[in-house]
């Protein structure tokens, strides 16, 4: 092999390795801007999820102040049923009797 085809080969094996060079250049970049855009798209859906986690925030506040008004309502419907159970057991039915039939004779048929 003569010195001429010794250069033309390192050439030509230059000239592939920047090829191969500026392919994986191209590989890199492509996939850099790739990875960018995904990132870019974690960054809102991470934002998204932190309003989403306030807003739940919120309700899970509102529901237990629900629930405290709803026991709140509960506590007085059963002091109102005690109160009332309290006052039937104190009617005497021959009591109210006579407020229906004053003079104590009974209506006629």
């Amino acid at each position: 092999m003569n010195a001429k085809s010794g250069q033309v080969v390192v050439i030509i094996g230059a000239a592939v390795a920047a090829l191969i060079f500026v392919k994986l250049m191209y590989d890199m970049s492509t996939s850099m801007t790739e990875m960018t855009g995904h990132v870019g798209t974690l960054s809102r859906d991470v934002t998204a999820m932190n309003a989403s986690i306030d807003q739940m925030a919120l309700n899970v506040a509102n529901m237990n102040q629900s629930i405290q008004q709803i026991e709140g309502s509960m506590r007085g419907m059963g002091q109102a049923i005690t109160r009332g159970s309290d006052q039937f057991q104190q009617w005497n039915p021959a009591d109210m009797m006579k407020q229906v039939i004053p003079d104590g004779s009974r209506p006629s048929r």
